[in-house]
Formats: C-alpha cells, sequence, structure tokens
C-alpha cells in the first residue's frame, strides 16, 4: 500500500475535482492504468500536486496502486446504508443539529485511527443526534482534509453525512468496523445530552472504510444509556453492553 504523506490546506483540491470529474464521468475509462507522470503531463501539473490528488484517491476508493501505476476503478456502487438510512428504516424520525465544522491538526489519537501522520489536516465534524424529537447522542467525526476539502462551507443539517460524502466527494463506505464501550460522561456529554453529574455513556467508536480498505471517518458517538429502546433498534450489538450494566430499562 502507497505511503500517505502529510497534507496541509494547500492541497491541490482544484486538481482534485478535475480529476475527480474526468474519473466519474469515464473521461478516464475504468480500468485503465496510467504511471504519475503520465497523469501529470495529460492534467499539466506538477507530478507533486498529482501524487497528492492520487494518494487521496486511492484512500477514497476512486484509484488502485498497481506496482509504479495507478489504476482507475470508478466510484463503488455498493456502499453501507449510513445511520441516518437506518434510523429512518427502523420507523425512527432522525434528525441533526451540526454544532461546528473544524479544520485542525490531528490529534495523536485521531492520526493513529485514520492512519494519517499526526498534526495533519482533519475536518472535526460536532453534530447532535436526535430521534423522534429526543437527543441521543453527542457525535464527533474526524475526517481527512483531502477527503472533502471545503467540507466546512456544506450545509450539513438537512441530510445524512455519508450521502453528501458519496455524492459530493465519491467517498463510497463499504466496511465499518466498532468498538463499544460504558464510561463516565464528559463535561461536554453532560452538556450536549442533558445528564446528570456522574452520568455514564455508551462510547462507540466508528470506522469507515473505502473499498480500498483505507478509513476515512472516525466517529466518536456518545450515546445516553436511558434510551434503551432506540439503542436495541439502532445498535443491536451494543443493547448486550446495555444490559450487562443494568441499563436496559
Amino acid at each position: 500500500m502507497p505511503k500517505f504523506n502529510t497534507v496541509n490546506t494547500t492541497f491541490p483540491s482544484q486538481l482534485q475535482r478535475e480529476l475527480e470529474y474526468a474519473i466519474t464521468r469515464q473521461s478516464i475509462p475504468r480500468g485503465q492504468t496510467f504511471t504519475l507522470t503520465e497523469l501529470a503531463a495529460q492534467f499539466q501539473v506538477s507530478t507533486a500536486e498529482m501524487e497528492l490528488v492520487l494518494l487521496a484517491e486511492v484512500r477514497k476508493g476512486l484509484v488502485l496502486p498497481a506496482d509504479d501505476s495507478f489504476q482507475i476503478i470508478g466510484v463503488t456502487r455498493q456502499g453501507l446504508d449510513s445511520l441516518f438510512q437506518h434510523t429512518s428504516r427502523a420507523g425512527l424520525k432522525p434528525a441533526s443539529n451540526v454544532r461546528a465544522a473544524i479544520l485542525e491538526p490531528a490529534s495523536e489519537t485521531a492520526a493513529a485511527r485514520l492512519s494519517i501522520s499526526a498534526s495533519s489536516p482533519v475536518y472535526r465534524l460536532e453534530r447532535t443526534r436526535i430521534v423522534n424529537g429526543e437527543v441521543l447522542a453527542n457525535q464527533v467525526n474526524y475526517i481527512p482534509y483531502e477527503i472533502s476539502p471545503g467540507l466546512e462551507n456544506d450545509d450539513l443539517s438537512q441530510s445524512s453525512f455519508q450521502k453528501l460524502l458519496e455524492e459530493r466527494y465519491y467517498t463510497i463506505i463499504t466496511e465499518i468496523s466498532e468498538e463499544m464501550r460504558i464510561e463516565p460522561g464528559s463535561a461536554k456529554d453532560l452538556e450536549i445530552l442533558g445528564l446528570v453529574t456522574n452520568s455514564a455513556v455508551l462510547v462507540i467508536e466508528r470506522l469507515s472504510y473505502s473499498c480500498n480498505h483505507y478509513p476515512v471517518v472516525w466517529a466518536d458517538i456518545h450515546i445516553r444509556t436511558d434510551r434503551y429502546h432506540y439503542v436495541a433498534s439502532l445498535w443491536p450489538k451494543a443493547s448486550g453492553i446495555l444490559q450487562a450494566h443494568g441499563l436496559n430499562t
């Protein structure tokens, strides 16, 4: 697998848009293989700029590294349902209050989760998740900058964040891994979720991957433990954790 270089806010996002337009409109056909030099010449940019963009496309799943070249694979059509879709299908009414979308250097924890260099720019997307009018979760997503340059300018309150990734940034999530535990709620959790001091929260750390098995989103989700009926419906595996802690009422 290629090594991902640290990117910064001078990332060539315009070149990325041009390449993705060519890939998604198939003016660069699927299955075709190019060297870095060939693609740089075709788009009349430096090899350094093209390399940054190609490595981003590998992470997103539109391009596959092949020895000293890159194969165009296009947009994967078979992604996983988003939590928004799953919630709606369960007969519940999801909503999301976006509190912040901030570009910042990755912490050591975020860098390790996302397989990027420490201090690489990431988006920190803070949201309050609401179901049937009830506040359910304090969720923070971390996304490598090169996945979605300009994310801070998008309207994230009206639809699924995952749908935005798919339709605007051509990033299809095909695999998810989750870790779950009970821990004391932070001061922010207590404030956002309306909990009393010393309340516990259900923590779900979710890593979402592209078809190339690279992490594209790390979600740190802190959920009210007194909403068992919602947890059991949306995260069946987590319901057992709540039961084990006597939190299934």
